[in-house]
């Protein structure tokens, strides 16, 4: 078993977390883990089977999807633009982030105690809008306000990534994010990446039912615990 020290997860966070992808549940050994997790406070762990112990906590089981871009689709709404800072409003497009990780493993594991989740997704939502390079936001803006967005990634010249999506609550149901999808997909296309994939969590059923509406398929699925060394 071997883990690895994850530095820019233990400079955020402030204590030192590791990472250990757990390649064979059946010889899976807590009592392994516990001794090398000693200089750690967090550990991550991945593993493509549930792993048969009570001692570390399942909070995330995390689903792949992946779509190859066929081509451009026609989409006559003009609510659908590029985030742009002098022109939109940032706390509105914050709030929307911190809303779309409520299934997140660092919301829904309670000993978090130092506001994490909301630190993480706030950095997560600031990258994403000032890498000019590589990432961009997409937003569904109806008069002023801000009521979707999307963020994308372009990981390598054959990959993007959806990062974060969110809709507000009172503006589900009016295909808002679904939208928001294939205009992302159409920005991704123009950059010349066919392939985009995104992550969520199993237990998120509206993004899971979302990405299954827009042609995704399953590519993996991994259960994520968490150790703690406290």
């Amino acid at each position: 078993m071997m883990i690895e020290k994850l530095e820019w997860d233990s400079n955020f966070f402030g204590y030192p977390v590791g990472k250990c992808l757990v390649e064979d549940d059946f010889f899976f050994d807590i009592q392994k883990l516990e001794l090398e997790a000693r200089k750690f406070k967090l550990v991550y762990l991945f593993s493509s089977n549930k792993l048969q112990t009570d001692k570390i906590k399942l909070v995330d089981i995390k689903l792949t999807f992946h779509k190859r871009i066929k081509g451009i689709n026609i989409l006559a709404d003009e609510n659908l633009k590029t985030f742009t800072p002098d022109k939109d409003s940032y706390e509105m497009l914050e709030r929307l982030a911190l809303m779309s990780g409520v299934y997140s493993r660092f919301n829904i594991d309670s000993k978090f105690y130092n506001n994490e989740y909301e630190s993480l997704y706030k950095q997560w939502i600031y990258n994403a809008v000032n890498d000019k390079k590589n990432s961009k936001v997409f937003i569904y803006k109806q008069d002023t306000e801000i009521l979707g967005f999307v963020s994308l990634e372009k990981k390598s010249a054959h990959l993007s990534d959806i990062g974060l999506v969110s809709v507000d609550k009172n503006s589900r149901g009016k295909s808002i994010g679904s939208k928001l999808i294939t205009f992302t997909e159409n920005k991704a296309l123009e950059n010349n990446t066919r392939n985009i994939q995104v992550v969520t969590q199993q237990n998120n059923l509206p993004a899971v039912n979302l990405y299954r509406k827009c042609g995704y398929n399953l590519k993996n699925k991994e259960y994520v615990y968490h150790y703690w060394n406290l």
